[in-house]
């Protein structure tokens, strides 16, 4: 469905449709919008359901807005960081301008669990001239099925329910309900029509399947204990493999290691990031540095393939931010850029990158020396 005189610049937070209270979801926004002395007085959140889709788009209404919803959602790319700590299944906060061409911009952040595990961004001057272009926003909405003019519109046609971000006063049973309705004339039709035949044939009625029986809390947490241990337990093989494959080295103010990770990964990297070794060294460290390392610090080097894996400020980093803020130097015997950057859930850091792919992201700030050899060796080698 094409929507006339759609929004050429907009943005919000698509997520399943799922058993959350959408009072806890205005308070989460409140709470951070609020941190950032953003006025929410009028602030309006909405969530609205796809006609045809079990997913639901979450937008905020209000003076807090501004001009350009996209640049509220690309500002505040955090919201949905802190979203996912709520949520049970993943979200994704996207941000479109579409018009005019020269102008046109694409992203969006995934995440689950308070971290984000994906991001892209694209603008028309970062597209290549005369080919087919990447546009992160339109590529998502063909994985989710939907249109871009579906987003515009807020998912127009489909049940909606808004409440306060200031005051979130809202029945979450009813308000689940809403959402959960099914679209007019397709499953509350459906629903009717088998409805009538059960009423007139109640013999019809019971000799059909039995239902699933419903688990009991018990089962239930048995069921959640078990998947917990189940991811634990894979949580620790995969450390394993990490520590058994460290590369590193010794400097006047530490260790660098570079773990087989990836920044989305932060429990697995979190724990060679130490700021000041007291003990014991960082599981995969040899032991025999122990005497040397004590009062000094652990740091992580890893590749990074994408400059939307960190953030700059409140939102994922450009290709063209990148440009303009770092600062050159040479480590290593190669001219590079660097810039200080924030790992989602790691830190501070240091962005370092040769203007393409591998780029390297070190848990170091740019005022400290950084392991010049090692990250010379990373961007050279981006196979290893």
């Amino acid at each position: 469905m094409t929507i006339l005189n759609a929004p050429t610049q907009h943005g919000g937070i698509v997520v399943p449709l799922d058993m959350f209270r959408v009072s806890h979801l205005a308070s989460v926004i409140s709470e951070v919008l609020v941190g950032k002395a953003r006025n929410v007085i009028d602030a309006q959140m909405v969530v609205t359901r796809h006609p045809s889709a079990q997913i639901v788009l979450i937008t905020i209404n209000g003076s807090v807005i501004g001009d350009d919803p996209a640049q509220f959602w690309r500002e505040n790319a955090d919201l949905a960081i802190a979203l996912s700590q709520v949520l049970r299944t993943q979200c994704f906060l996207y941000y479109a301008t579409t018009a005019p061409a020269e102008d046109r911009r694409e992203g969006f952040v995934v995440a689950q669990r308070g971290q984000a595990l994906a991001a892209d961004d694209a603008s028309a001057d970062t597209q290549p001239a005369g080919g087919e272009g990447h546009w992160p926003v339109t590529k998502l909405c063909e994985q989710l099925r939907i249109s871009m003019s579906d987003l515009a519109s807020g998912f127009e046609g489909g049940p909606t329910v808004s409440l306060s971000v200031m005051e979130p006063s809202i029945d979450d049973q009813e308000a689940l309900k809403t959402l959960a309705e099914p679209p007019p004339g397709e499953g509350g039709a459906q629903a009717q029509a088998q409805a009538a035949p059960e009423a007139d044939a109640p013999a019809a009625k019971d000799a059909g399947p039995p239902k699933p029986k419903k688990p009991t809390m018990e089962e239930d947490l048995k069921r959640r204990a078990n998947a917990r241990a189940a991811e634990a337990e894979a949580m620790q093989e995969r450390a394993a493999q990490v520590q058994d494959a460290l590369v590193m080295t010794v400097d006047t103010l530490g260790v660098v290691v570079c773990p087989k990770a990836e920044l989305g990964e932060p429990d697995i990297l979190g724990p060679f990031i130490v700021s000041n070794i007291e003990g014991d060294l960082p599981a995969g460290v040899p032991s025999e540095h122990t005497s040397a390392l004590q009062g000094k610090r652990s740091d992580i080097a890893v590749r990074v393939d994408f400059f939307s894996e960190v953030f700059s400020g409140n939102a994922t980093l450009t290709k063209p931010e990148f440009a303009a803020q770092s600062t050159t130097q040479k480590l290593g015997g190669l001219d590079v850029k660097v810039m200080e950057v924030l790992a989602p859930r790691l830190g501070y850091g240091t962005l370092v990158s040769q203007g393409k792919a591998p780029h390297v992201f070190v848990s170091r700030k740019p005022t400290l020396d950084l392991p010049g050899d090692l990250i010379a060796d990373l961007l050279k080698n981006p196979g290893a």
